[in-house]
């Protein structure tokens, strides 16, 4: 029964840390869209023809110049994108942002769960060590 228990306990263990993996992408991602959905909100101010930052990758920018400030091209899935208005594309982004705070949340709730079967696991554990030792 020790061994069962002590599985159990490991497997459980293996699946809170997975799961801490998994919340921290699904946050690093939720900043990302909130990110983004600023960005759009910023580009309702940028006036056709400013110079902008745009960035290309590892804190790596290049100016360029704004040629269309009322659309934005948006990933739509896998490698599809699409061109969308500004109002559309931050409505899709709060979408996803909505989306991926709700997972967030739901991952916390499930790793509560599983930290209180681990602190019970742990319990019986000692319970019957300690039986053993009498």
């Amino acid at each position: 029964m020790d061994r069962e228990m002590m599985q159990q306990y490991q497997q459980l263990q293996q699946q809170m840390e997975e799961m801490q993996e998994q919340l921290e992408q699904i946050k690093e991602r939720a900043e990302e869209v909130e990110q983004a959905v600023d960005g759009v909100e910023e580009l309702e101010s940028v006036e056709e023809g400013s110079e902008v930052l745009v960035p290309i990758g590892a804190g790596a920018y290049a100016f360029a110049e704004l040629k269309d400030s009322e659309t934005v091209v948006t990933n739509v899935g896998g490698e599809a994108f699409e061109e969308r208005d500004l109002d559309s594309a931050r409505e899709l982004l709060e979408d996803q942002e909505t989306q991926l705070r709700d997972t967030e949340q739901q991952l916390e709730e499930d790793m509560e769960e599983m930290q209180q079967q681990l602190q019970q696991i742990q319990m019986q554990i000692q319970q019957q060590q300690q039986q053993g030792e009498q």
